[in-house]
């Protein structure tokens, strides 16, 4: 996705620096996310905010930073759609991941469980 920004960007002046603050972000949150998952269990609260830094860091960028200014300063409504397109899916598609990491997902187990019992008997 990171890679995206940069490359709707790019022909409206972004610069690798970009590029590579999305990357960062994008790193910091798979890094720590991966740590709380897998060796950090029990302070898996604590190394998913730490996580949550990563998209927040890209939230902010796409929504308020120096992505949104430069998506801000094209009249092409191509790029626009494009961009908001893409901020959005960062918003909702990627929020799941935060509130997952963070929430009791156990009644998704439970309804997916439910889910594939009742469509076997359709």
């Amino acid at each position: 996705m990171c890679v995206e920004f940069y490359l709707i960007l790019k022909a409206f002046g972004a610069k690798m620096d970009l590029l590579w603050k999305m990357i960062a972000y994008s790193l910091w949150m798979l890094i720590f996310g991966y740590l709380g998952e897998t060796v950090y269990r029990d302070t898996s609260a604590i190394w998913g905010a730490i996580s949550t830094l990563g998209y927040v860091g890209i939230f902010y960028e796409v929504w308020f930073g120096s992505a949104k200014k430069l998506s801000q300063g094209s009249n092409d409504p191509h790029l626009q759609k494009a961009f908001n397109t893409l901020a959005w899916f960062i918003l909702v598609g990627w929020a799941i991941y935060p509130i997952g990491y963070h929430g009791d997902t156990r009644w998704i187990i439970k309804w997916s469980t439910t889910f594939r019992v009742s469509r076997h008997y359709l």
